[in-house]
């Protein structure tokens, strides 16, 4: 009798281990989970930041003339977007 107590109380230690481990686990994948949300984030705004560069730097080279044909095309197509986008803003704060 006494070693299926042992071996109960064995088990018993060991399921406590496993549980422990997969609290830790559970944290650990928390945290990881908000960090790649923070990271996501921080792309999302330096990206933002970039096409904010990039449209800068075309206006610029087209205030200078120094576009070529592609380039003003280029440029042509994204201020047309943003204007299709600022539209729309206006259009959803009218309704």
């Amino acid at each position: 009798m006494a070693a299926i107590d042992q071996h109960i109380q064995s088990l018993q230690q060991k399921m406590q281990l496993l549980v422990k481990k997969y609290q830790h686990l559970e944290k650990e994948n928390k945290k990881l989970r908000e960090e790649l949300l923070q990271l996501k984030e921080k792309h999302g705004d330096r990206k933002q930041e970039m096409e904010v560069l990039e449209m800068q730097n075309a206006i610029l080279k087209a205030s200078q003339q120094q576009l070529d044909d592609k380039e003003k095309k280029e440029l042509e197509k994204k201020l047309n977007g943003f204007i299709k986008e600022i539209d729309r803003c206006i259009a959803l704060l009218t309704e």
